[in-house]
Parts: structure tokens; sequence; C-alpha cells
């Protein structure tokens, strides 16, 4: 019968190996354990923002478009009402046509909304300039665009994803930040899009960036790293906070 047994040197090195080993599955386990509690927590945070989205759009179609078709029903009705009258006849249709032009712009600010059509012509530029006008006009917070349109030609999977990664950003700052002026600012370097979104609001923390409600960074940060990109936030230039991302997007053909 042979007895195994290690110098004291090498049980030493073994020891720390074996520690080293369990260390290694403690932190591998935790970081699993936090990603899946953070994909649990965007899971959540995504139903009820696509329950809110549907809320704000049933809404939007109720109040917009639907008291414009009730009005140009009356309006309808009263012009049936007006027979023979040409006067009466004349400014019921000068009034129907205005509700018509409101109900079109509405339909179209909504659809919008949803989807810009810029992105299906393929133009991404055109898809943030329409976005950072939305922003602007409904937050009232300055808002500034820096891109090339031919920088920004891609395949419509990539080009969806950066306009939502941008979206929500300034989602973000329109709920949080307290800022009065956003830049964005979009270049194109080696096969890499870089990424940065500015503002001079409130800044945030490092335990803003980790607690639960930051739902929206955790978005961004899934969208980022679903491209195999890397995204940073920090507040390190006060005021404000700024995010900057790296998206691999390859050598796509500029035009």
């Amino acid at each position: 019968m042979h007895i195994f047994s290690l110098r004291p040197r090498t049980a030493l090195t073994f020891m720390l190996g074996v520690a080293t080993g369990h260390f290694l599955h403690r932190e591998r386990a935790a970081r699993h354990a936090r990603s899946q509690d953070e994909l649990r927590q965007l899971s959540s945070a995504l139903q009820s923002i696509r329950e809110e989205e549907r809320t704000h759009i049933a809404r939007e179609l109720h109040d917009d478009l639907g008291q414009v078709l009730a009005s140009l029903r009356m309006d309808l009705a009263l012009l049936e009402q007006a027979a023979g009258n040409a006067e009466q006849c004349t400014s019921l249709t000068a009034g129907m046509q205005s509700n018509l032009a409101t109900a079109i712009a509405s339909l179209r600010r909504i659809a919008t909304n949803l989807r810009p059509r810029a992105l299906d012509d393929g133009s991404l530029y055109f898809a943030l300039q329409g976005l950072r006008e939305e922003f602007a006009n409904r937050y009232h917070i300055e808002c500034a665009l820096y891109a090339d349109e031919s920088e920004l030609q891609f395949d419509n999977e990539t080009s969806t994803t950066v306009f939502r990664i941008l979206q929500e950003g300034l989602t973000n700052i329109a709920r949080h930040a307290e800022a009065e002026h956003v830049t964005l600012s979009l270049y194109r370097l080696d096969g890499e899009l870089l990424i940065t979104i500015r503002d001079d609001g409130r800044g945030i923390s490092a335990e803003d960036i980790k607690k639960n409600g930051s739902l929206g960074l955790i978005g961004m940060r899934e969208r980022v790293w679903g491209m195999h990109g890397e995204i940073n936030v920090a507040s390190d230039e006060p005021p404000g906070t700024r995010i900057d991302i790296v998206l691999p997007v390859g050598h796509q053909p500029l035009q």
C-alpha cells in the first residue's frame, strides 16, 4: 500500500488552488445570480413599459383622433341639414377640412412614435432627427444631434437597435435628469460606431446605476451587449451625465 503525501510547499499550493477555485466559483455564481435578477427586473419593466405605451396610445387615439372624428361626424350631419344654404355649407366644409388635417397629423405623430417611417426607408439619420425634434418639443429640453448622414447607413436591425438605444437614453433624461441641454453624438471609426449621450442635469451616482430602479439603463445595456458592444455611464464631468457607447458595426458600406 502506498500512502499519498504532499510536501509542505506543494500542499500549500494545492490548498491555495482549491481556495481560489472555490472563490472563482462563488464569484461566477454571484454574477450569474445578479444577471438573472437584472433580467427578471428588465422583463418586469418591459411589461410595465409595454402596458404604459398601450395606455398612452389608447389615450392619444381617443383624445386626438376620437374627438376629431366625432367632430367630423357632427359636421357631416349639420352639412346634410344645411343643404341649400351655400354660406353655411362652405363654413362647415372648411371646418371639416381643418379637422381632417388635424386627424392626419395626429395619426402620423402616433405612428412615428411607434416606429419612424424613416427607419423603414433606410435613413437612421432622419429618424434620429425626428426623435430629437419630438424630444425637444415634448419636454422643452434643448437637444443637439451631431452626426453625418453618410456614416449612419446600416442594415435594418442595426439601425433599429441604435435608434432604440438613443430613444431609451432620451427617455431616461426626460424622467430623471432635470436637464436643460442634451447632446447626441454619433461617429464611425474603424468599423465601430461611437455614441455619446450627454446632459447637464443632476448627474448620476454609482448607487443610482446599481439600484433596481435603473431599468432604463439595464435596457440600454442589454441592447448594447446584444450587439457585443460596450457602454459606460458616468458623471465625472459635472454637471450632468455622460454615456459612452461603442458598437461594432463592421464595414457596412458608407453611402
